[in-house]
Formats: C-alpha cells, structure tokens, sequence
C-alpha cells in the first residue's frame, strides 16, 4: 500500500542537521498514527549527510546533477505518499505546520499548499528573512499573483515548504527543469498554468542549523532574486504542456 504521506528532504552537507530533521518528523507522524515515508536526496554532500540519513533508516537517493532545484525535482519524482511535502533538511521549518497544510490537502477543492514566512509573529529570531529577504520574496510573489490574479494569493515566492496532492504532482512534475535556487517559483507557477486550485498559509520560518548555502550573504540573494525575476517575467513564453493536455 502506498503511504499517505512522503517528506522530501533535499540536503546539501547538512549532517548537522539532518538528523534530528528526520527524527522530528518521523516523531510528528508516528504520534498521528500515519503512515508516510522520508525521502533524503544527496546532492553530492561531501560530509557526513549521506551515513546520517542512512543510519535512521529513511530512503536516501542520489542526486549527481548539483543545484537545489535538481534534488527537488528527484525527491518528487521518487515519492510515493498520496500527499507529498517538500520541505528543508535544515531545521529552518516545524513539523507541526505540516497539520496545517494537510487540513487543507485534505479538503476536496485545494490540491496545492504553499507556505508563507511573510508572517513576523512567526519568524523566530536569527531566523535568515531579513528586510531583503522580505521584501524581495513578497515582490516576487506579487508579481506572480498579478500574472494569475484569478487563481492566487502569495506572499512569499521563495518558501521552501509546500505539499501537494499526489494527482496534483503528476499532471505537473514533468515540466519541471529549474535545477537551481529558482525551483520554488518555477513549481508555482506549474501549478497556476496547469489550473490547480492552491492556497498559501503563514507558517512557523526557525534559525537555521549550519550555514545557508544559497542565501548566506545579501549579494547571493541579490543574484538568485534576479534570476527569479527572469523567470516570472518570462514565463509566459513557456510551452504550457500542463494545460495543453488537460
């Protein structure tokens, strides 16, 4: 029987981490009585991430292509749960927001949940959402919203932590190609193309463990909030085979 739930863990040398991630969420579901699986993907760590996961007896895989949008793309592909969630391997999100977001998947008219950090009553301190974090995901996000103004609401165009019926996934997951920090965007906007019914919802964004690999300094978030910028400007020129086949 395939699980109810899978948790997507894309990790880039996060063997500090990693670990109590696993625990933490396994403990979440277990404590529900569901049944779901762990899905760790590799992306070429070159510490101890790989044995770590290993040893708490999750699924790891590989991921040889490196860029954060190339792990999450795999870590979808290999899910099996009827709901999956994308979410990070570094603490920076709570497990219990998952309920959240599953008392919407649930729901017969929402297939798309995206998480918003845009709520300041719940980024904890030394959280990594500066003012330009802030504002730059929220513009993005906007921009976004304005291009499919019937079909959205977002806030928050880089949050990492989403969950999507497995249905869902399918009708989208092959058009995905952004194999960098732009994945996030670029599955929001699969989504919107393809008509699927999604809804975003604040969420609880924790300090991090270990160092960020993407946004660990202003200029990094400057360079990626371009290259996000290009890719929502330009989508409209994208082949749309979501829709074309529906």
């Amino acid at each position: 029987m395939l699980p109810e739930i899978s948790v997507v863990l894309p990790a880039y040398n996060e063997e500090e981490a990693v670990g109590s991630v696993i625990d933490s969420f396994a403990h979440e579901l277990r404590a529900k009585g569901r049944t779901f699986e762990i899905i760790v993907v590799d992306n070429n760590s070159s510490d101890s991430t790989n044995a770590i996961a290993t040893q708490k007896g999750v699924r790891v895989v590989i991921e040889a292509k490196q860029g954060y949008g190339y792990a999450c793309i795999r870590g979808l592909s290999e899910a099996n749960g009827k709901m999956v969630f994308l979410t990070e391997a570094d603490d920076s999100f709570s497990p219990r927001d998952l309920w959240k977001m599953l008392s919407y998947l649930e729901e017969e008219d929402i297939e798309v949940v995206f998480g918003t950090r845009t709520t300041l009553e719940l980024v904890e301190r030394g959280a990594k959402m500066g003012w330009l974090l802030h504002w730059g995901n929220f513009f993005l996000g906007k921009l976004i919203q304005i291009q499919f103004w019937n079909r959205c609401r977002l806030s928050d165009v880089g949050c990492t932590f989403k969950g999507i019926k497995r249905e869902a996934l399918l009708r989208v997951e092959k058009n995905f190609g952004e194999g960098g920090p732009a994945f996030s965007p670029e599955m929001i906007i699969w989504c919107l193309k393809a008509g699927l019914r999604t809804v975003e919802i604040p969420i609880r964004y924790r300090r991090r463990i270990g160092q960020s690999k993407v946004t660990s300094n202003n200029w990094k978030s400057i360079l990626i909030g371009f290259r996000m910028l290009k890719l929502i400007l330009t989508q409209r020129f994208w082949k749309n085979s979501a829709k074309d086949e529906n």
